[in-house]
């Protein structure tokens, strides 16, 4: 169900993943200056565990500041993550050693509450599926502890294919509000993290909002420059005087996806927000999903 957002930003939509948790459809992720993306009309807010401690302090300390400037806490959407111990196929060669450090997933929760200096965040996710499922219930057991405790008001999954979401959804007590994983023209077809149209139906199916991280095609072949470089992507963009970064947020958000990006520019962060002003024709939509 989408919401108009509100102090004077009818143009950015928030979407009700949970009842009465009403999450922006834009997101700023990993970036060093949150504090002007909030000066600029942003209301959401991503951060996570692996990020680091810094990048988490330093959306903690944006949020203080926009409260102290008058912005209500209520009307600020803060998302955190907390991670498994991965497979190599996720992290490569390095994963033994982060299994080794891992702590309880209670305490990592903690953790990342405390070096946010928040009261509670809107949303916490489990950053992508554990080696086993049994430990990916277990990681979550702890996050619906949060959540009944207010210390998250929403919780959620990332990078979960439609098969793990499958044989995770009968092993949990609260449905997953969010499934985040990576999704753009020219990035939808791998279904390894669940970056592929068949998850995105599969979590759409179980009532369960899909979000897109890297929505300018950070995981597609080429990654952001093939697409925004893509002929199709720069003639839509034409015919619309506008950008072809506007065009590729836009064509995920218009199929209702929550997205996060992340831009320290100001007129990149001023053409993410004005992007919900530009409406895609069926055509377009069609001719975008089939960039390769």
């Amino acid at each position: 169900m989408l919401h108009p957002f509100i102090a004077g930003m009818a143009q950015v939509p928030r979407i009700e993943i949970s009842p009465g948790v009403l999450m922006p459809a834009i997101n700023f992720g990993v970036q060093n200056n949150h504090s002007l993306a909030i000066d600029l009309g942003a209301r959401g807010l991503d951060t996570a565990n692996v990020y680091g401690d810094g990048q988490q302090r330093e959306v903690g300390k944006a949020v203080r500041a926009a409260i102290a400037a008058g912005i209500p806490r209520s009307e600020l959407f803060v998302t955190t993550k907390i991670e498994c111990c991965p497979g190599t196929a996720f992290a490569g060669k390095g994963s033994s050693l982060m299994c080794m450090l891992k702590k309880d997933p209670a305490k990592d929760i903690a953790h990342n509450l405390k070096e946010l200096g928040l009261d509670y965040v809107d949303l916490l996710l489990l950053h992508w599926p554990c080696d086993n499922m049994d430990a990916s219930v277990h990681a979550y057991e702890a996050m619906e502890q949060s959540y009944r405790s207010g210390a998250a008001r929403a919780i959620g999954v990332s990078n979960f294919n439609a098969s793990s979401l499958a044989s995770f959804m009968p092993r949990v007590s609260v449905k997953p509000s969010i499934n985040q994983c990576g999704y753009s023209i020219a990035g939808h077809g791998d279904d390894l993290w669940g970056r592929d149209d068949a998850t995105k139906q599969a979590t759409e199916a179980l009532n369960i909002t899909y979000s897109a991280y890297s929505p300018l095609g950070g995981w597609a072949k080429g990654g952001t420059g093939h697409v925004l470089s893509d002929p199709t992507v720069n003639q839509v963009a034409a015919n619309h005087n506008t950008s072809s970064a506007a065009v590729a947020l836009r064509w995920v958000t218009q199929q209702g996806i929550v997205t996060v990006t992340s831009s320290d520019k100001a007129s990149h962060i001023e053409g993410d927000l004005a992007s919900f002003a530009l409406h895609l024709s069926t055509d377009e939509m069609a001719r975008l999903a089939a960039v390769q």
